[in-house]
């Protein structure tokens, strides 16, 4: 029966572009490397017809990420045909209309249906800082429906080898490509291949109401941030416990970080709605860990705070794919200010309560 069940249930999710018209526009930011081609070539695949015009007779309008003058103008036409057809409602007339969808709901739409299938890891992982842990490997695979088992024979799905040595890693590929030469199906992963055939797009809602689990945001986070420093920032947190000196607003959230080489070193991590981060020391040096990208020390104030629900998980997202392709900055105003509030609360003389993290609360991931 569950079987069945899930056979009905991928047959819908590839029929929905099934004789639908579509149009692109605007370059997608990501694409998943196990689709056989770009998005034009996957909607066709499912039966879509690919167009270049925004019309009444378009069904869908996917927009990718990134800017472009056609994309703008794409747009508007769409929102103009919508607002005609709700004009023409109101006096009984039915008029179409495209649907705008950007390029993680279209993501969403033709990912593989994992349900079902069966996963095997051998090596050792940069997501789970350079080891293999069970835990966050099966809690990522679960959240697509998926199962985990503890060694390879002919009727596993995927084999995962992680980019770090481990015990049994090329035993267990070279008896994977032994089962394969004698036609069994299972496909083998790198560590990459497996977290984009995992990473789960999860829309996020003008007002919040779209909640996800925080097995789903970690999931996330892994094809947002660099994983080798997602993997090094939860081994901090399953370590040891943290205290995170936090202000939180509209405008930007920052915290203080202690540094996991040295307790007495201490960072200012900060991170804004549109994408701007920073981190640095007490003398105004920058963290030598962001390296173009957000660093460990911030995604361990990120990470902490949506674990302790005191930042919301699709805010944290937002903020941090905003991130992507951005060179951190430097921001002395703020990172002193706080840096002086910081002082103040460790002498007792501004009452500024730290968010404490749990090591416990992280095993799992």
């Amino acid at each position: 029966m569950t079987n069945t069940k899930n056979r009905k249930e991928k047959s819908i999710q590839e029929n929905k572009l099934s004789g639908k018209a579509v149009a692109f526009f605007g370059s997608f930011s990501f694409w998943p490397s196990y689709h056989p081609g770009d998005p034009s070539y996957v909607a066709k695949t499912r039966g879509a017809r690919v167009r270049e015009v925004v019309d009444e007779n378009l069904d869908y309008l996917i927009l990718g990420d990134k800017r472009s003058p056609e994309k703008t103008d794409a747009k508007k036409t769409a929102e103009k045909l919508r607002k005609d057809a709700e004009r023409a409602a109101k006096k009984g007339i039915t008029l179409h209309y495209p649907e705008i969808m950007d390029e993680s709901a279209f993501r969403a739409m033709v990912r593989l249906d994992l349900s079902g299938k069966t996963f095997c890891f051998f090596g050792g992982f940069d997501c789970c800082g350079g080891e293999l842990d069970a835990s966050l490997l099966s809690s990522m695979v679960a959240s697509v429906g998926a199962s985990v088992e503890t060694s390879v024979d002919r009727d596993l799905n995927y084999l995962v080898l992680g980019n770090r040595r481990g015990e049994g890693k090329i035993m267990a590929n070279n008896f994977a490509k032994k089962l394969i030469a004698t036609g069994a199906k299972i496909q083998v992963l790198d560590e990459e291949g497996f977290l984009e055939l995992v990473r789960k797009d999860q829309p996020v809602s003008a007002n919040g109401d779209d909640a996800i689990t925080f097995a789903t945001f970690i999931s996330e986070l892994h094809g947002t941030v660099d994983q080798g420093k997602l993997g090094r920032a939860l081994k901090m947190l399953k370590g040891e416990s943290f205290k995170l000196y936090v202000h939180h607003n509209n405008e930007h959230v920052i915290g203080v970080v202690r540094s996991q080489t040295a307790s007495s070193k201490v960072y200012a991590s900060w991170l804004t709605p549109n994408g701007k981060y920073g981190c640095s020391t007490a003398d105004l040096s920058d963290c030598m860990g962001l390296q173009g990208s957000v660093c460990k020390h911030l995604l361990v104030l990120i990470v902490g705070l949506t674990r302790a629900n005191e930042m919301d998980a699709n805010t944290a997202l937002t903020w941090l794919k905003l991130s992507r392709g951005k060179g951190p900055r430097l921001d002395g105003d703020l990172v002193a200010t706080t840096f002086i509030e910081y002082k103040g609360a460790e002498i007792g003389e501004i009452d500024w309560r730290p968010t404490e993290t749990i090591p416990e609360d992280f095993y799992a991931f």
